[in-house]
């Protein structure tokens, strides 16, 4: 028993490292576009080790880490369907602070799954700040993480500051509040006016039939509710991964209004329709396996 455990870390182990060394060596091969901003070993250690740890949290968090070509193929899935994967690998600041930012959504989800009380209070202040760091530089993605830890916040309001997230969940708040304050006279103005609504909500919805991640998971969603055991399935998800769900859902629901801006709410969608694919795709791979075994 000891023994297929310590296979399945270093299985684990060996597709994360190949991951990581795959992309630095991607990196110190091609030069980029704009060149370096920092020393190239630098900025390719940061990006890299940025980006492993961003498929890891999705890995980890999506249940795709259980076999080597789960590890391997959410990291494919992110370079092909992720919002914003091609400033990835730009090797400047943009593509830090990018990254950086990708890699706290999933880190919160889990965290916040994890209702389990516990007592981080030495690191709530970094927490906090870490919160705001990332609604604040990710303005795809703020209003609906925020509507999502709001609504929940309200429906587990005797337990929440029982919990050892709360203090990124406020600092989320303070991020998106102080996102919408720098904006705060067009969106006033564009919820303000229905006829600016229906262009903004016209022009987006445009936009997202042309992304191939928003038009896959909405297919393969009306594939899983077309039949009986696929909705069966799509309620299994829902409950399983509730707090991206709802992020899923408010995106959606904040495309009339967007508040931060037509390219940042369409952004929004895409990435959590990412992960929304991604939890249909498990299924149907280990759906696939079981047939095969």
């Amino acid at each position: 028993m000891q023994t297929m455990e310590n296979d399945f870390y270093g299985i684990r182990a060996f597709a994360y490292a190949f991951i990581f060394f795959g992309v630095w060596i991607g990196l110190a091969v091609f030069p980029p576009l704009g060149g370096y901003i920092w020393e190239p070993w630098f900025i390719n250690i940061c990006t890299t080790t940025l980006f492993t740890l961003f498929v890891y949290l999705t890995a980890s968090l999506a249940r795709t880490d259980q076999t080597l070509i789960g590890i391997i193929g959410t990291a494919v899935f992110i370079v092909f369907f992720c919002p914003g994967e091609e400033a990835f690998f730009d090797r400047d600041l943009n593509s830090l602070t990018e990254l950086s930012s990708q890699c706290i959504v999933p880190f919160f989800i889990a965290q916040y799954t994890r209702v389990s009380q516990k007592d981080f209070h030495r690191w709530y202040f970094l927490m906090l700040l870490m919160g705001i760091f990332c609604s604040y530089t990710h303005n795809g993605i703020t209003i609906p993480l925020c509507c999502a830890f709001v609504w929940l916040a309200i429906r587990r309001r005797e337990r929440f500051f029982r919990q050892a997230c709360w203090p990124m969940v406020i600092g989320v708040i303070i991020g998106t509040g102080l996102s919408l304050w720098q904006r705060w006279d067009d969106s006033l103005t564009a919820t303000a006016d229905p006829e600016v609504m229906v262009s903004v909500t016209s022009i987006a919805l445009k936009t997202l039939w042309e992304t191939k991640v928003f038009v896959a998971s909405l297919l393969l969603t009306g594939y899983f509710l077309s039949a009986g055991r696929g909705r069966k399935e799509i309620l299994h998800i829902f409950r399983r991964h509730y707090v991206l769900t709802l992020c899923c859902i408010f995106s959606l629901c904040t495309l009339p209004f967007a508040p931060l801006g037509i390219e940042n709410a369409v952004t929004g969608v895409c990435f959590f329709s990412m992960f929304w694919l991604l939890f249909l795709c498990q299924y149907l791979a280990e759906k696939y396996l079981k047939r095969k075994i």
